[in-house]
């Protein structure tokens, strides 16, 4: 393995004896001569994984010749008159710049003090100080009060959201995911300014999205592009701010690699090439732990390397924090482990998943009866009949057609299209391309559709909202509730993967069964909380075919109802005292689970509000257009009367959140911004800021565990 793909978190311990200061460094100290350089150290600084005895430091060293050596210095007071640790330590040829260091050997529930320093030819110059804070130790019992946020684009948005948590006393601050954004300019949720963009310099290393109606536009491939973006993010003055108050907490979401991804699979392309890439993914991975002070515990107990073999599918970011008596901070991975999205984009619409025999086989053990079950299923045909040759011929001819029509290549086109039409085919489908065939046949070459009189019926993608060759709606978003929620439990029965997967799984379990803490805050980079839309609604005035009831988004935990099920009623519920933190909807949520599980789901830090990103889906004077634009002005009310567990909703605000701990008692609150927030920038301008922020407080009690509004 070679020394140049390892970055190291190198340890140096309080206890240990410090490398004695020379000469200069002793005069400069002694004058009051060590000048701050942001040049040098333009990330600033951040800590990070705070333990009892240890916490994560962390800087970026900007210069045209690398050291070879930084100094790091952590002490009991800002002023660095009583050092606890003062060595020299060497800076990793290849990270781009960047130090992880362990400070070990602290004192718990302590406040220190640290900053790196550089010997520049012209005098000792220092990274600005950071201010960070060990956990305290698992029989302290004192309060606790950190926030959590999630989705903090940039290109043309300002992290506002932010600057109320500058005035807080914080223990830490937990990051849920989507700390960098992968894409530059996606029209679709994303803006871009003069002064809040970024063009990548490694353009080539790039790819390029966006055909049609969407504009062109960059996502990052290579590790140029993905060191870039955290160099971007992380330049950002009331980030550097908040990392240098207090130590965070991380852990990744989709775009910290590619959006609605799973494992080392982008979404992209709807399923029409393959977007497996194990080399992006390790990229990402291998920017995402040279820029984040995240102190995973490797089972050798080795330093942690960025050695490409030892990244995906190798790395376990999942882990667990302890803070006193009152909090176990249990951190989760829901994008390394888990299976493509139940329903595939690539589906067809008219392939049957469960047909006659295999309903009848499994519908008895869900309690159901195919027979009474049989009005709300779809009719099907099977093209795999001798005597249907000539409608199979038919439709596949125009299916190959759609196919090319698509994007597909000729020979792309007739494979999908003989997967397409060898076997059980819904009836509607067959119907939709046989008349496309029949209007270009000659009258004698048309063939007749068939009747649905004595079809057996079954469940096709088509039931679940799937009507498109490629496409996220009907696979990711807007999925029909009763066909998926029946699909999903036909897929439990036959052993379907979980997000999690197993040594998740087992790991989680251990974690909250052996937990004594008062308090078990699971983090979740995706919300538990399940988003219903009844589209039939009157007032919605929708056409025919969007009169049912919805999800919004199946990539979240409503893609694995029986899962989040089973996780809620066996390992949350049991533990006691379980509070899930979540973000990527951008949205705010408070939802009582059960009478021991609640959630809170912090809106986005800056990105797109999940109103305003359906509201820019909705363009059009056509009925469906009109009905959205409709059912956007309505959001807040169809979330809360569609899932009876919400206690409360907003989508059309920024902000985070805050959590504090104080014996039995906990509050939550979040801090909201105006939509339109973002596009200002308000750092310099609390006083402004101030005006626009709303605090929206929820309590709870450990014995009760009711969300209660505070104010």
């Amino acid at each position: 393995m070679q020394r140049r793909h390892f970055l190291r978190i190198i340890g140096i311990s309080a206890a240990a004896v410090a490398v004695a200061p020379h000469g200069r460094l002793l005069a400069a100290m002694a004058a009051d001569a060590i000048r701050e350089s942001r040049a040098h150290f333009p990330q600033s600084v951040a800590s990070g994984d705070p333990r009892p005895d240890r916490v994560l430091l962390w800087t970026r060293v900007e210069a045209e010749r690398l050291p070879a050596q930084v100094r790091v210095q952590v002490a009991d007071d800002p002023a660095f008159t009583a050092l606890r640790i003062d060595r020299e330590v060497a800076l990793p040829a290849d990270s781009d710049g960047c130090l992880k260091v362990r400070a070990e050997g602290l004192e718990s529930g302590r406040t220190y003090h640290y900053r790196f320093l550089l010997d520049d030819a012209g005098g000792f110059v220092s990274s600005p100080a950071g201010r960070t804070r060990t956990a305290p130790a698992p029989d302290a019992d004192v309060p606790l009060r950190f926030a959590f946020l999630s989705c903090q684009d940039y290109g043309g948005r300002w992290y506002n959201s932010l600057v109320p948590l500058l005035d807080e006393e914080l223990d830490f601050v937990l990051h849920l995911g989507d700390f960098i954004y992968e894409t530059v300019g996606d029209p679709q949720f994303q803006s871009v300014s003069a002064e809040r963009g970024i063009a990548f310099d490694d353009v080539e290393g790039a790819l390029a999205l966006g055909d049609g109606a969407k504009a062109g536009f960059l996502a990052a491939r290579s590790l140029s592009n993905y060191r870039q973006l955290h160099r971007a993010f992380r330049g950002d003055a009331v980030l550097q701010a908040l990392l240098e108050r207090a130590p965070l907490v991380a852990i990744w979401d989709d775009h910290e690699f590619s959006d609605d991804c799973w494992q080392d699979v982008g979404t992209y392309r709807d399923g029409q090439v393959d977007e497996r890439d194990r080399e992006r993914r390790r990229n990402a991975e291998q920017a995402y732990f040279e820029y984040m002070p995240v102190d995973i515990d490797l089972a050798d107990d080795a330093p942690l390397p960025v050695e490409r073999g030892r990244l995906f599918p190798n790395v376990a970011l999942y882990r667990a924090l302890r803070f006193g008596k009152a909090l176990d901070l249990v951190l989760t991975d829901y994008r390394s482990a888990r299976p493509d999205h139940p329903i595939p984009e690539d589906a067809f619409p008219g392939e049957v998943v469960y047909d006659r025999a295999a309903l009848e086989a499994r519908l008895p053990r869900l309690g159901m009866d195919y027979a009474a079950l049989a009005p709300s299923l779809i009719p099907y045909v099977d093209l795999a009949d001798a005597a249907l040759r000539p409608l199979r011929n038919a439709v596949r001819m125009a299916v190959a057609q759609a196919y090319r029509d698509a994007g597909q290549s000729d020979a792309d086109a007739q494979v999908r299209a003989d997967a397409a039409t060898t076997g059980k085919v819904a009836l509607p489908v067959v119907e939709q391309f046989l008349a496309a065939y029949n209007a270009k046949a000659p009258a004698d070459a048309r063939v007749a559709p068939p009747t649905a009189a004595g079809l057996d019926r079954g469940l096709p993608w088509l039931a679940l909202g799937k009507t498109q060759l490629f496409s996220a709606m009907g696979a990711r978003y807007i999925v029909v509730k009763d066909s998926y929620d029946l699909f999903a439990a036909l897929r439990a029965l036959d052993g379907a993967e979980g997000a999690y997967g197993d040594a998740q799984q087992a790991w989680l379990a251990e974690r909250l069964r052996g937990s004594d803490a008062r308090f078990k805050v699971v983090a979740s980079s995706v919300s538990f909380t399940s988003l219903v839309l009844d589209l039939a609604r009157p007032e919605l005035a929708a056409p025919a075919p969007m009169q049912r009831r919805f999800y919004l988004n199946v990539d979240h935990w409503d893609g694995f109802p029986h899962e989040r099920t089973q996780l809620i009623g066996e390992l949350f519920d049991p533990a006691g005292g379980v509070i899930l933190l979540s973000g990527d909807i951008h949205a705010g949520f408070a939802t009582q689970h059960s009478d021991a599980t609640v959630e809170f789901t912090t809106p986005a830090v800056s990105s797109e509000t999940l109103k305003g990103i359906l509201t820019r889906g909705t363009v059009g004077d056509d009925a469906q257009a009109e009905a959205g634009r409709r059912m956007v002005a309505m959001l807040d009310t169809l979330f809360a009367e569609g899932f009876a567990p919400l206690r409360y909703v907003q989508t059309d605000r920024h902000g985070a959140g805050l959590l504090a701990i104080d014996g039995e008692r906990v509050e939550a609150t979040f801090i909201e911004l105006p939509g339109d927030a973002v596009r200002t920038r308000y750092y310099d301008d609390p006083a402004a800021l101030a005006r626009l922020v709303r605090r929206v407080r929820f309590g709870l009690e450990r014995d009760a565990m009711r969300i209660e509004r505070v104010a």
